[in-house]
């Protein structure tokens, strides 16, 4: 158990305080922005799209939306295993009914400053 523990800390502190880039079709340019256990999609313009909590678990990581204006309801959990090597976050999707948010795993994430 306590290994699992360090494990998924260990996991968690990969994103956490991280910045990345990318830009989604329909949308344009989003920043995706992990905080300690929570995350913002928003515009260049610093306009927040949505704010949600995660959770990671090995290599998986587990997305619940709280608000913002296109925002999945909030008891629609998404689940997607993570890459992120380089300096470049890929997500890959495992399961998740909110089609708006489906768009985060279909394109590569780039870090930014």
């Amino acid at each position: 158990m306590l290994l699992s523990t360090m494990i998924s800390i260990s996991a968690s502190a990969q994103l956490q305080g991280k910045k990345f880039s990318a830009n989604l079709e329909g949308i344009g340019k989003i920043n995706l922005e992990f905080k300690e256990d929570s995350y913002e999609l928003s515009t260049p313009a610093a306009v927040v799209l949505v704010k949600g909590n995660y959770k990671i678990e090995d290599k998986k990581i587990t997305f619940t939306d709280t608000e913002g204006p296109i925002a999945c309801q909030q008891n629609v959990k998404g689940e997607y295993e993570f890459e992120y090597n380089n300096g470049v976050l890929n997500l890959t999707l495992i399961e998740d009914s909110c089609p708006g948010r489906k768009s985060i795993g279909a394109v590569t994430w780039e870090e930014v400053d």
